[in-house]
């Protein structure tokens, strides 16, 4: 998860553009798989025992995508808000258009519920502000 450097490549507003669309594709998976899981315990009823363990199986493994969707969701759209509210310059008040210029350290392999960085140290481009967002 390198934040910093897609901010850097993108721009904080494409950044934070791209942010909420992936976390509201989160929301709208869990919603399907809570659908999914949803059907599969309606569907419980009227089956043998063969297709009453696949349907178990079907809705826990929708049950937990659903969870785990959730949290995907939730996290993203937390931290892209995190930032998103403290990105005005604090001089000029300008909105989104700053350079990264430095970020708490994270690996790769960190996963989003990890929420790194906690804090990006930023330089405005208008007036050359720096400030730390997180």
């Amino acid at each position: 998860m390198q934040v910093g450097k897609d901010i850097a490549r993108l721009g904080f507003r494409r950044w934070y553009e791209r942010q909420l669309v992936e976390s509201h594709a989160y929301l709208v998976a869990a919603f399907l798989a809570l659908i999914l899981l949803l059907a599969g315990f309606e569907a419980l009823e009227r089956r043998s025992l063969y297709a009453t363990m696949v349907l178990i199986v079907v809705a826990a493994a929708a049950g937990t995508f659903c969870v785990v969707a959730w949290r995907r969701f939730v996290v993203l759209l937390g931290r892209a808000e995190h930032f998103a509210g403290q990105a005005d310059c604090p001089a000029c008040k300008t909105w989104g258009r700053f350079d990264v210029i430095a970020e708490e350290a994270s690996r790769l392999d960190d996963p989003p519920e990890a929420g790194r960085p906690h804090w990006l140290r930023v330089r405005c481009r208008r007036c050359s502000e720096h400030w730390t967002l997180g």
